[in-house]
């Protein structure tokens, strides 16, 4: 009988060793995917200035627990009280995803990550916008971000990290000064920026970009994979793709807004993260989407059907359980056989 207690305690210790496993993968899987925690402030979020004054707005970012690997900065302010001259990336992004984009009212960048292996944490400038002031104010006038700001980080997909966003808000006093010259080499500077970029039509919307192939989290088996999408017809799409090196490519979409790209060089195994960005003229707006891919090693582990790590072999634990099977008929039966030959 304690034979027989034994064994049961043994087949439970055996049943309790895969079960850690799983638990610990899945703790560990929790860690990884931080909850959304990322913010964004304009600095100062306060000043006051004369009509004609120039001045410099930063954008601060404070990535709390997310790893970020990509921003799409998108800023809103009034035309009639205020101008932006330019807009660059800071100190904290090193590779500009979409140049930024000056419109009538708004102002734009892409910025991203060297790669995946490296994501931006931690806090620091982002991007600096210069402004003039144009006309005096009753009541403060604010830059705020709109809702196309977007913060993609590793292990979110294509959620938004983005938690919560501080304006700037300016007071300006005097008298209204003519801005016609400089309403006219602003305009100049925005045609030679799109120069480069195929003009699209229609005003954008957050449906304007999209991944549709492959899907978030999905696992590849080819390790050149062909990224698909739909665009505003006519637009230059820029696309991203973050490994331990980065991939940048621009393609053109067709008169029905398709376009696809063929990654030219092998990914290694693991997850990526693709990034893609088209600007609408129309707008002055930059739209962009995001997504997270998982290529397969070829091994039991590397298709798993899923971005989720795989907890581990099933092998060494359907062994453990069978010899623990045996181990206990061969306890049962002994002592019966025995019983029956006395």
């Amino acid at each position: 009988m304690k034979r027989i207690v034994f064994i049961i305690v043994f087949i439970l210790i055996l049943l309790a060793i895969p079960l850690t496993v799983f638990l610990v993968s899945k703790n560990q899987e929790m860690r990884q995917r931080a909850a959304p925690a990322t913010t964004l402030t304009l600095s100062p979020t306060s000043l006051s200035k004369q009509v004609g004054d120039e001045f410099t707005l930063e954008v601060h970012m404070d990535t709390a627990t997310n790893q970020v690997v990509a921003v799409q900065v998108s800023l809103s302010f009034d035309p009639t009280k205020l101008e932006a001259e330019w807009i660059h990336n800071g100190t904290m992004f090193p590779n500009i995803i979409s140049s930024g984009v000056i419109g009538n009212g708004t102002a734009s960048i892409a910025l991203g990550a060297a790669n995946t292996t490296t994501p931006i944490t931690g806090t620091g400038m982002i991007a600096t916008i210069k402004m003039k002031a144009l006309a005096g104010t009753s009541a403060p006038v604010s830059v705020k971000f709109t809702a196309d700001t977007f913060v993609g980080a590793l292990g979110e997909g294509s959620t938004n990290v983005l938690t919560s966003t501080i304006p700037s808000t300016i007071s300006i006093s005097g008298a209204a000064v003519d801005t016609s010259a400089s309403s006219a080499s602003s305009s100049a500077s925005l045609t030679t920026d799109l120069t480069s970029h195929t003009e699209a039509t229609g005003s954008a919307t957050t449906s304007a970009v999209m991944i549709l192939s492959p899907t978030t989290n999905q696992d590849v088996a080819t390790q050149q994979p062909t990224i698909q999408g739909k665009a505003p017809a006519g637009s230059t799409v820029t696309i991203a793709v973050y490994s331990t090196q980065q991939i940048t490519a621009t393609v053109v979409a067709d008169a029905n807004g398709n376009w696809s790209y063929t990654i030219p060089k092998a990914l290694e195994a693991g997850p990526h993260t693709v990034v893609v960005a088209a600007q609408n003229p129309t707008s002055g707006q930059t739209e962009t989407a995001t997504i997270g891919f998982v290529v397969s090693n070829g091994t039991e582990n590397g298709a798993s059907g899923s971005a989720m790590p795989v907890s581990g072999s099933e092998t060494p634990t359907l062994i453990l359980l069978g010899l623990g099977i045996l181990l206990f008929l061969s306890g049962v039966s002994i002592p019966v056989f025995s019983r029956r030959t006395l």
